[in-house]
């Protein structure tokens, strides 16, 4: 199966999908990864001494790493300005992830929940564009003549803690009932993730100071759109072979 992921910033895909990517490959799929800006507003830039444009260049470097390291079947990183999605005119996201659906005709399409994990703006604005292009292109690929259309929405997100206490990070998460794919991964998958994670450099205060990968655990989140299975599926490809 042909698995597009789409996410605002570098790191997105690292910080919790990677483990799903890295089961993913393992099982055969082909990923791809399209990130919608270079992520140079970072603040990281700030304790480093680069300018938006420059930031963004090691970003990219960094990704390269990660692309290597994922195996990932193609990487596309676009500039749209980080931070700044929101003030876009909406069809301006759109219009690349169109073209790379139309070209790579993924079978499934990952992004953000509606809370986005954390809740950056960019994180909400990448879920909507997805979801409305998802709408217009859903069905099975190839199907009414269309190349480019969509099987599944799968989005990535997180249950709350099991202890129910508060997330100090205050991160956005889903209720059980709405999760319907669950990925289990082992000790391959988390080692992978974390080289891919180690690829950035810059950010090597932040992930060791938030280890976002011991907060995933080792079952990965999706809600599936406008699906509800009766059990959570165990691949984001189940059901859609054939």
């Amino acid at each position: 199966m042909r698995l597009l992921y789409v996410f605002p910033h570098p790191d997105d895909e690292s910080f919790g999908p990677a483990l799903a990517i890295a089961r993913q490959r393992r099982d055969g799929d082909e990923v791809h990864l399209l990130t919608l800006t270079r992520g140079g507003a970072t603040k990281q830039r700030q304790r480093l001494g680069l300018s938006i444009e420059e930031m963004g260049a090691v970003r990219v470097r960094e990704m390269t790493c990660v692309e290597e390291v994922l195996g990932l079947a193609s990487l596309t990183v676009l500039d749209l300005p980080d931070g700044g999605l929101a003030r876009l005119d909406p069809r301006e996201v759109e219009a690349p992830i169109a073209a790379a659906v139309a070209r790579l005709r993924p079978d499934v399409l990952v992004t953000y929940a509606v809370h986005g994990i954390s809740g950056h703006p960019d994180h909400l604005v990448a879920h909507a564009v997805v979801k409305r292009l998802f709408c217009e292109r859903r069905g099975a690929p190839g199907a009414h003549g269309d190349p480019g259309a969509l099987g599944r929405l799968a989005l990535f997100t997180l249950l709350p803690p099991e202890d129910g206490q508060p997330d100090p990070m205050r991160l956005g998460t889903s209720k059980p009932e709405e999760i319907g794919c669950v990925i289990e991964v082992g000790d391959e998958e988390v080692e992978t993730a974390r080289r891919a994670l180690a690829c950035y450099e810059t950010y090597r205060e932040v992930i060791e100071r938030h280890d976002p990968l011991a907060r995933i655990g080792r079952r990965v989140y999706f809600e599936l759109f406008g699906e509800r299975p009766e059990r959570p599926l165990a691949g984001l490809a189940e059901g859609l072979e054939g």
